[in-house]
């Protein structure tokens, strides 16, 4: 492994992020990238994607649905099971 591959390596197992769905922290190692509106909607939404770094199972359990979309089914699932917000406050 090369001195750039082996900092790279190095710099992506100590940095870390938050993941914006889920909000927890990951290495960067474990990122991957989420395209804001998914790119198989952008023609339909009529905007260009922005990419930003989300953890594997959010990206893969967002699929092709927007933020806007992804929150108020995670929303609608946290009320399925009983967890609501006015429960915990």
């Amino acid at each position: 492994m090369g001195k750039r591959n082996k900092w790279r390596k190095l710099y992506s197992e100590q940095v870390s992020f938050v993941c914006p769905y889920c909000l927890k922290v990951f290495p960067l190692s474990e990122a991957t990238k989420e395209h804001e509106p998914p790119k198989s909607r952008q023609k339909e939404l009529g905007k260009a994607s922005q990419i930003y770094l989300a953890c594997k199972k959010c990206n893969n359990d967002k699929g092709a649905l927007t933020a806007e979309e992804y929150a108020e089914y995670k929303r609608l699932l946290r009320i399925k099971h009983g967890h609501t917000e006015e429960k915990h406050r």
